[in-house]
């Protein structure tokens, strides 16, 4: 159910001097964007002199909540209330049971990582992770997409990926000294190249180029039915990493559902054994159930 929020009394809860705060940000342009999260309003916020904040608010089965790296000791910090003006001035459609990013269950060992990281000086945990990133193409995109700076591929950025997924795929297999390792490799290849595109702004032609790289796979993936014994994982781990991609940008891109399926039909029945697509059920919250079971039925 779709609620409002009383900025007035937002603001006389926050106080005069996270409402002062929040007012040089809104003018001087932040939140520059908002987005939808969990139900709620989330964003980042860039202020000079300071690390940018990560910001979430929402109405929760606790009233409104919010959420801010900036560890205000306040309930409301400047950011949350700045963000949560600009929603109110953007009409936001607000969710009663709104899920606060804190929520979500995170690995034990990645929160105690996260909390070793604390402890880091800002500088030296900077260099630290852009050492980090200047060797993992997908770890460097990743803190561009972090840093605000990576717009969608145009279309002829797009067409070189897809043309360089099949080149990799096509030298994987070309000549007569090729062996399954070099499969193996060329599938590892295409699966950096399909993570460090989703790691941009989603969009359908995104999508598509992910599916290119899914019938390339499909066509190289054969000759391991061979070699099980020694090959038994790869397959499955690298077909599996592609789904994953693809499925991520499918939710995101929330694509014609009609349309998704005729080319998940497509993929699936162009593919010389098991294609990589090939797993209709996880495909449930953007075709629906209805469209899955037809999938199935088509096997």
């Amino acid at each position: 159910m779709a609620v409002r929020i009383d900025i007035d009394a937002l603001r006389g809860e926050a106080g005069a001097v996270a409402c002062d705060a929040a007012d040089k940000l809104l003018a001087a342009g932040q939140p520059a964007a908002i987005t939808l999260d969990g139900g709620g309003a989330s964003c980042v916020i860039r202020e000079a002199g300071q690390p940018p904040y990560e910001v979430w608010v929402g109405i929760t089965a606790d009233g409104f909540t919010s959420d801010c790296d900036c560890r205000s000791s306040a309930e409301l910090c400047a950011h949350a209330v700045a963000l949560t003006v600009v929603a109110v001035q953007d009409e936001f459609d607000w969710s009663s049971a709104a899920i606060s990013v804190s929520a979500p269950e995170i690995d034990p060992r990645v929160a105690e990582l996260a909390e070793l990281a604390r402890g880091i000086p800002t500088k030296r945990l900077a260099l630290l992770v852009a050492e980090w990133a200047a060797t993992d193409r997908i770890l460097e995109t990743r803190l561009l997409a972090q840093a605000g700076q990576l717009a969608p591929l145009t279309a002829a950025e797009l067409d070189d990926v897809g043309r360089t997924i099949d080149n990799i795929a096509h030298e994987a297999t070309s000549g007569d000294r090729w062996d399954l390792h070099d499969v193996e490799k060329a599938g590892r290849a295409i699966v950096e190249e399909v993570r460090v595109l989703a790691e941009r702004p989603a969009t359908e032609e995104a999508l598509l180029v992910v599916e290119r790289a899914a019938r390339a796979w499909d066509r190289i993936v054969p000759p391991f039915l061979d070699a099980w014994e020694t090959y038994e994982e790869e397959p499955g781990e690298i077909g599996g990493a592609l789904r994953a991609v693809h499925v991520q940008l499918c939710e995101q891109v929330q694509p014609d559902p009609d349309g998704l399926s005729e080319r998940l039909a497509g993929i699936v029945g162009a593919a010389e054994v098991d294609s990589c697509l090939d797993e209709p059920w996880d495909y449930l919250g953007v075709l629906g159930r209805d469209r899955v079971k037809a999938l199935r039925n088509r096997r």
